[in-house]
């Protein structure tokens, strides 16, 4: 029998990286798991899914890559899956410098996928979009609200997790606001949606949708306390199988990458056939563990396509279960359910 692959797990203080664990660690025959945080604090609850933690510099520092790298002869790692973004975006850059396998898209994707003004100009012509305002002054403000009527959602273009977006209902809060977070050049502003919350995640090899799924997301974790409500991290979300969400992300993740290879997660927003707000490639979302739960391991499916290692194909569209919801907090243990048993056991008063 052939010894267990061994996967390097970065960021795994981080619930990204953790769902990577969790659904990985449900084939202990087949996995080990190593893993890796620039943060001594949250470096600990990697110790959850492995004795072997190690604690690296920032991925901005220039010792980064020589760290990992002594990492992954060290442990003999077959494959590396790298979360946040920092951590994908250096890996991609070097990883030629790391021998192990890495799984990620070409490295002008994700310099695209990135940076929100980069994405909507790569997108423009193939994907509908709420058109983004790139706002370097004041000027460019107030020319933004003469060209949309109602709400004016702002937003970093960089970075994830919500950073800086405020919904602003004039001129002056955006005024504010912006100022307030020294945004002049990088904040963008655009249309702000109604509709449905949507998630969607496709795993590719070599141009090839191998499997996906959709998720609708129902509420924000701590977004009573978000200026804008949203906080990147879900508190309450459900699987779903949404033939136009299928359509619209496949279509967008291919005007981004014309020959798309790991993972990709597009948001949208919208009733009917919803509108593409965001497109991500080379790592999964922080709320994806309830797809493993939904009866799509796709980081079983990730390891397997980077290793090279034969497995049966699942359905290449919803194919997870529908109707799979979970509830996350704080200090709580995530909880997955089917949403038909939302008020089981639950009493009236």
């Amino acid at each position: 029998m052939p010894r267990p692959g061994r996967i390097l797990l970065t960021g795994i203080g981080g619930n990204t990286a953790q769902g990577v664990a969790r659904s990985l660690l449900k084939f202990p025959e087949e996995f080990r798991i190593i893993g890796t945080d620039s943060d001594k604090y949250n470096v600990r609850f990697g110790l959850n899914y492995t004795k072997k933690v190690y604690l690296t510099p920032h991925a901005n520092n220039e010792e980064y890559i020589p760290t990992l790298s002594k990492i992954v002869g060290k442990e003999s790692v077959d494959l590396v899956i790298p979360s946040p973004d920092p951590e994908v975006y250096e890996i991609s850059k070097h990883k030629n410098e790391i021998d192990a396998q890495v799984f990620l898209p070409n490295h002008k994707t994700l310099d695209i996928s990135q940076d929100k003004w980069s994405t909507y100009q790569t997108l423009r012509n193939s994907v509908m979009q709420p058109k983004p305002f790139l706002i370097s002054n004041h000027e460019d403000l107030a020319n933004t609200f003469t060209q949309i009527s109602g709400l004016v959602w702002l937003r970093d273009r960089k970075g994830a997790g919500g950073a800086n977006s405020f919904l602003a209902h004039n001129l002056e809060q955006a005024r504010f606001w912006i100022e307030y977070c020294r945004g002049y050049g990088k904040i963008i502003a655009s249309e702000f949606l109604q509709g449905r919350n949507l998630g969607w995640i496709g795993l590719y090899k070599n141009g090839e949708l191998i499997t996906s799924g959709g998720y609708h997301r129902l509420r924000y974790y701590l977004e009573k306390i978000s200026p804008s409500g949203v906080t990147g991290t879900i508190n309450v979300g459900v699987t779903i199988h949404d033939s136009k969400l299928n359509w619209v992300a496949e279509h967008s993740v291919q005007a981004l990458d014309r020959e798309p290879n790991g993972v990709y997660t597009v948001d949208l927003k919208g009733d009917g056939r919803p509108v593409t707000t965001e497109v991500n490639a080379g790592r999964f979302h922080m709320s994806f563990y309830v797809y493993t739960e939904a009866g799509l391991n796709l980081p079983y499916y990730y390891a397997k396509l980077a290793l090279g290692e034969e497995f049966e194909l699942p359905p290449k569209r919803n194919a997870l279960k529908s109707g799979i919801a979970t509830i996350r907090s704080m200090d709580n243990e995530q909880m997955v359910f089917s949403i038909q048993d939302l008020g089981r056991n639950i009493l009236l008063s």
